[in-house]
């Protein structure tokens, strides 16, 4: 019974690092440029939308692929999820 529970513990870990591997994949690296000092992290694809938070020039920022248009892209910095403006990101490979 043990071995079960055990196995069991095993194969969800296995399959959550597989899940979070496959969601990495879907996203790349950005830099932020282009801005004299910060961008402005937006809680939803708008200028007029509310601040999540600022970017400083030059931070790395997690960009996510399955969120690309000519404006805004899905962001992640330092935890926290928003939009920013595509102007202002510049692409880097891992």
């Amino acid at each position: 019974m043990l071995k079960k529970i055990v196995a069991s513990f095993l194969l969800v870990a296995a399959l959550l690092v597989v899940g979070a591997e496959t969601n990495r994949a879907e996203a790349y690296w950005g830099v932020v440029v282009n801005c004299r000092e910060w961008i402005t992290l937006r809680s939803y694809r708008s200028t007029e939308a509310p601040a999540v938070c600022t970017i400083p020039l030059g931070e790395w920022v997690w960009i996510y692929n399955n969120s690309l248009s000519n404006d805004f892209l899905e962001a992640e910095y330092q935890g926290m999820r928003g939009y920013v403006l595509n102007a202002y990101i510049k692409y880097v490979k891992e």
